[in-house]
Parts: structure tokens; C-alpha cells; sequence
């Protein structure tokens, strides 16, 4: 009799248990990570915070996501929303960066990051702390790297620092990923007046933003 009521017990601890994990498995969709999407996109489609949904997948905000992969989301489910790359052309771009981008407040130092916080700038700098802080607006960077014996070029590679000329005051973002000229990650500040360091963009076309590019290399 002690027996059968074990049995009994571990059966329904057992259906317990699947219930539970059930209720896990459809608390959050699958999304298909999609060419030109990034955390700070799907995030904002589905309702989430970017950082949340990076944790979430066992990932940081800085991490670079690929075409395929699968993320959990909560909110909208995958079937009711279609996220379609933005279109970035060089005459629209300037309206993606703040119309104060990248004013000196500060001294510049030879130590830790002079650039003002929030600003493209400084992001670059706290991800590449070999940048100088004496490199000025973002469309002077490569003119004073070159001047410093940086290499400069037009050829993306992880590591090396992107430096578009557009605009009044242009803009700088540290390369993550590669697929080729056309196609690259970034990791960003001051994108559409987001003031924290995070991918935005997913690939994206970095001839077609704010004007010509150039990369900085680390030595």
C-alpha cells in the first residue's frame, strides 16, 4: 500500500513538474534574427528593453547577433511582426546623429576619456582606449590618427574604428563584424540621440551614412 501511494506521488510530482516547464517554454517566442536587425530593434518592436533581451539570451548588448540565430522575446510574437531594415541614405543620415555631436566641453587629457558623455565620441573611446583624446570632432579623427601614425583606410576590420565626414560634426563608431565594404556591426553612441553604447543597427551599409568613411586601425 506505501508503495502504491509513492508511486501515486512521484506521478503527480512528475505532471507537476512538465506543467511548470510548459508554462515556461510558452512564455517567451522564438524570434529569427533577420539581416539588418540588432538587439535595440527587436527589443523595441517586441516591447522589451534591449539589455533585458540580451540577458535574456545569455548575451551583453555588446555581443553581435548574425542572420538566423534565434533569439526568446516576449511581447509581440514573431508571426505578427515583420522588421524591416531602415533604409540609410547619405542626404537623410545627418538626422540620425545630434545636431551637437561632438563639441569639446573638456580639457582633452593624455589619460582616461575626455570626450562628453553620451557622445559618439567618448562610446568609441571607452571601447577603443587607444584613441587619443586629443582627435577632436568626430570628422577630424582620421586627419589627427593619420597624423599620429595610425593607419587609416577604407577597408572595414573588426577592431578598427569607422569615421564618417558627413554633417556638421560627422560620426564615429567602434567595427564589431565584417560580412564585407558594404555590410558591417558597430558598436555606437549618440545614434538617433540614444546616449549609451549599443549596436543599433544590426549590418548595415556604412558608404550609404553620412557621407564618406573612413577606418582608423589600431596599432
Amino acid at each position: 500500500m506505501k508503495k502504491t501511494v509513492a508511486k501515486l506521488t512521484l506521478g503527480l510530482t512528475s505532471t507537476a513538474i512538465l506543467a511548470t516547464v510548459g508554462a515556461q517554454t510558452v512564455s517567451a517566442d522564438s524570434y529569427v534574427v533577420q539581416n539588418g536587425d540588432s538587439f535595440f530593434a527587436i527589443a523595441s518592436a517586441h516591447g522589451m528593453d534591449p539589455y533585458v533581451l540580451a540577458a535574456n539570451n545569455g548575451k551583453t548588448i555588446f555581443d553581435t547577433i548574425h542572420p538566423g540565430d534565434i533569439l526568446e522575446v516576449s511581447g509581440l510574437s514573431q508571426g505578427s511582426f515583420s522588421y524591416n531594415a531602415p533604409a540609410y541614405e547619405a542626404t537623410s543620415a545627418a538626422d540620425d546623429v545630434s545636431d551637437v555631436e561632438d563639441v569639446i566641453e573638456n580639457t582633452p587629457t593624455d589619460y582616461g576619456n575626455s570626450y562628453p558623455v553620451g557622445q559618439c565620441t567618448w562610446g568609441v573611446k571607452e571601447l577603443a582606449p587607444w584613441a587619443s583624446n586629443w582627435w577632436g570632432n568626430a570628422n577630424t579623427w582620421a586627419i589627427y590618427a593619420s597624423a599620429q601614425g595610425y593607419r587609416v583606410g577604407n577597408v572595414p576590420v573588426v577592431g578598427a574604428i569607422a569615421v564618417w565626414d558627413g554633417g556638421e560634426y560627422g560620426h564615429v563608431a567602434y567595427v564589431t563584424d565584417v560580412q564585407s565594404e558594404n555590410s558591417i556591426q558597430v558598436l555606437e553612441a549618440n545614434y538617433r540621440r540614444q546616449k549609451q553604447i549599443a549596436n543599433y543597427r544590426g549590418y548595415f551599409n556604412p558608404n550609404g551614412f553620412l557621407g564618406r568613411v573612413t577606418y582608423i586601425y589600431p596599432n
